[in-house]
């Protein structure tokens, strides 16, 4: 053996489908196969997955027509244009907003408000800013994520 530890079946459910697909070296392949042999479970989900194969091998995608290409390229330069629009438009809303915070800063400390007073401004600043900043960083956290992400068969 090669050094790799036991077979974990948890850890290494997905090859298991790589075995089935042939798509295993061969120290994976020994790996497998030796938690075959001593794992019924193991054995059921193999014949499983070949089940799956043969079932879904026939299945052909039919090719979308032309109109379904149009729609989507369209969509495509659309959803694109209007990222590009709301990079934009968040870059400049930062840059002014940082600035107008800026200039309400200097200007409650340059005054001679109350020292609560001061504080209530820039305690509600601050928290506008974390709050702007929250709700972009939760757009693009969840552009780069799938609500499918999560799901674990």
């Amino acid at each position: 053996m090669s050094g790799q530890p036991p077979f974990d079946p948890v850890r290494d459910a997905p090859l298991l489908s790589a075995y089935v697909d042939g798509e295993l070296e061969a120290d994976d392949i020994a790996r497998v196969e030796a938690h075959l042999k001593a794992d019924a479970a193991g054995r059921a989900e193999v014949e499983r997955l070949r089940a799956f194969n043969r079932l879904t091998a026939g299945l052909q995608l039919r090719e979308a027509p032309p109109e379904d290409w149009e729609v989507f390229w369209e969509s495509a330069y659309n959803r694109a244009e209007r990222s590009v629009g709301w990079i934009l438009f968040a870059a400049g809303v930062l840059v002014a907003g940082a600035y107008g915070l800026w200039l309400v800063a200097a200007a409650v400390f340059a005054s001679t408000l109350p020292i609560v007073v001061k504080a209530a401004i820039m305690a509600g600043a601050t928290g506008l800013l974390v709050l702007l900043l929250s709700v972009l960083r939760e757009r693009v956290f969840t552009r780069r994520r799938t609500r499918y992400d999560d799901i674990v068969r």
